[in-house]
């Protein structure tokens, strides 16, 4: 895991990215890359986790070609790869998966993408062509972010110091956007004119005028993937990929650790991890005085179940002040999640480690979120006259899921809209724009289930999960990695007709069939908690002053005028708004005092 950065002059000399902005990402060292030209710029900040030595150090070149790379994230199939390419005479000098990708791309070039399996966002300089290449992995876990000015293209694994580059603001649709979905989606971030490389595709970097990502993933359809043999046959396919995945995720020269909530994905991932190590696998879980949130019991069965060395985090109300300021502080875009990635990540790095597995990617997968069962009702909400549903709505109860019912009966769409924050009434109210629900093109997928699976990979978990698990995690400098975003097993659960995946009464069925034998009946035998904070307690104690002042920047950076945020921070205080709402509001004020300072303060 590391920071990379980049800079595509089209006429004068490059004016190189701070690497100072990305040292945070990288902090064992750092170097930089010239073109003979000075009109191309790469620079790396490393945090070294495969080949410690200075061989596995970049920018690095190739020195059959002149080829030159950046390069974020881990190959997991990187030995695999060197074999096949050592039989078509290639040759290394260190152990780094940096170098098998320079190598492959020598060999493959663009045809290098369908055989990577892992999490990257890689740039290479191609000295034949004087271009960059420039590849994103497919779920998007590890972030690209790129802008385009008049003189220069500059791309990042961080959007702040390119926003600081152009001197870049926000607009009214974009904070809007934000609001909407608690986070930035990636078709609208805070910043119109930068933009993701988009997840499964890559970019070629000319003096050319044109940009067009080309896609390499997803393929046009998932196939049926369901195996001779009936539901046993199923059952074990799931586990072989499953235990495949966690076996490739811990390949690392460094100690590998466990974010354990008690939840049955990050246990499931925990055990796999501890069969595969044979030795103290050290978990990290979060514990809270109220039971509401608390699942430090279950964390502690699967820890004593497999002999790990178990960390329990525990904050004092002094310590909440100071970790949630320092994560909202830390946020490269603002969210309103991510500040529980936060404090496991900082006691996993202040213990001395550098990577650690987590079980993001679970619940979309094998539906352990209530739309999975309740859209299917709600969808038909779509067709009731608009007079009915403003009959509803004048109830309490419902108001967040009859708001600007789409009118498409499509799954995906819905498994989206579900997951607004901040509806069309909610931004008029404080003079924003609603910003439509985005209808991407996606694979061909076989049903609902499907389809909802592919909204929460490709929108909630891509924009907000994954972002705030790189953002948080890479604040501490850590390494987070996903083994359930293995793409062959992805690959194979969309291809799964819904009812192997699904059983009445029971939540993520076949994720519990295939894993059973590794989980105390405790484990998933009880109601879904989710890794949630006490925020609306804390918002309401310690975080106070922190939530008032949020507001008032807020008011000062002109999104909204200070009456209506004390309105909205009033309305929360009486149990009328849910916390969610008003988090939102405090974070972006934060974010936007700390991006754009007022006038005042940018003069002294």
């Amino acid at each position: 895991m590391c920071g990379i950065a980049g800079v595509f002059s089209f006429q004068n000399e490059a004016l190189p990215f701070d690497l100072a902005l990305l040292s945070h990402r990288g902090p064992d060292s750092r170097g930089e890359w010239w073109a003979e030209n000075r009109r191309r710029w790469l620079g790396h900040t490393r945090l070294a986790i495969l080949d410690l030595s200075p061989t596995g150090a970049q920018p690095m070149t190739d020195p059959a070609t002149g080829n030159v790379i950046v390069f974020n994230g881990e190959i997991y199939n990187h030995l695999t790869l060197r074999r096949e390419l050592e039989a078509l005479g290639a040759t290394f000098a260190g152990t780094s998966d940096t170098e098998t990708l320079l190598a492959a791309y020598r060999l493959w070039g663009e045809a290098m993408l369908p055989r990577l399996k892992g999490m990257f966002a890689f740039a290479i300089f191609d000295k034949a062509g004087d271009s960059f290449f420039l590849a994103r992995d497919r779920f998007g876990i590890k972030p690209f972010y790129c802008w385009r000015g008049k003189d220069a293209f500059v791309f990042a694994s961080e959007i702040r110091g390119i926003a600081k580059r152009g001197g870049l603001r926000s607009t009214r649709e974009s904070v809007a956007a934000y609001l909407q979905w608690g986070c930035c989606p990636h078709s609208a971030l805070l910043y119109p004119e930068v933009f993701e490389l988009p997840a499964g595709s890559y970019l070629r970097i000319t003096a050319g005028p044109e940009i067009k990502a080309q896609p390499y993933w997803p393929p046009a359809r998932f196939a049926n993937t369901t195996p001779a043999g009936g539901h046993p046959a199923l059952v074990r396919r799931t586990r072989e990929l499953l235990a495949a995945a966690v076996h490739e995720h811990i390949l690392s020269d460094v100690p590998v650790a466990c974010f354990l909530s008690g939840g049955i994905d990050s246990s499931v991932i925990t055990a796999l991890a501890a069969g595969e190590l044979h030795r103290g696998l050290h978990t990290f879980s979060v514990g809270f005085e109220d039971a509401t949130y608390d699942e430090s019991r279950y964390a502690r069965l699967i820890a004593e179940r497999y002999q790990t060395d178990h960390t329990e985090i525990r904050l004092s109300s002094d310590a909440v002040i100071e970790t949630v300021k320092e994560a909202v502080l830390a946020m490269d875009l603002p969210s309103l999640d991510g500040i529980n990635s936060y404090i496991v990540a900082k006691e996993v790095a202040r213990r001395g480690f550098k990577v650690a597995l987590a079980g993001v990617g679970g619940d979309e997968l094998f539906g352990g979120y209530p739309q999975f069962r309740t859209l299917s009702r709600i969808k038909y909400l779509a067709l009731a006259p608009r007079p009915l549903l403003a009959l509803l709505l004048r109830l309490k109860k419902g108001r967040h899921l009859l708001t600007d019912t789409p009118r498409s009966m499509d799954a995906g769409l819905f498994a989206q809209w579900w997951r607004r924050s901040w509806n069309a009434a909610l931004l008029r109210d404080i003079g924003l724009p609603a910003r439509a629900i985005p209808n991407e093109p996606r694979p061909e997928l076989a049903d609902d289930f499907a389809k909802i699976s592919w909204s929460e990979l490709s929108h909630y978990m891509r924009d907000m999960l994954l972002r705030d698990s790189d953002q948080m995690s890479m604040a501490v400098s850590l390494e987070v990695r996903v083994p359930f975003l293995d793409h062959e097993l992805v690959e194979f659960l969309l291809g799964l007709p819904a009812a192997e995946k699904e059983r009445p009464g029971l939540v993520k069925s076949l994720l519990i069939d295939a894993t059973a034998d590794l989980l105390p009946r405790e484990i998933y035998d009880r109601r879904k908690m989710g890794f949630e904070l006490p925020m609306p307690a804390w918002m309401r104690g310690p975080l106070r002053e922190f939530t008032v002042a949020g507001l008032g920047h807020l008011a000062a950076a002109g999104v909204c005028d200070r009456a209506h945020a004390l309105a909205h921070d009033r309305q929360f205080l009486a149990g009328q708004l849910p916390w969610q709402k008003l988090w939102a509001l405090v974070v972006l004020g934060w974010y936007l005092r700390k991006t754009s300072p007022p006038a005042a303060e940018a003069a002294a």
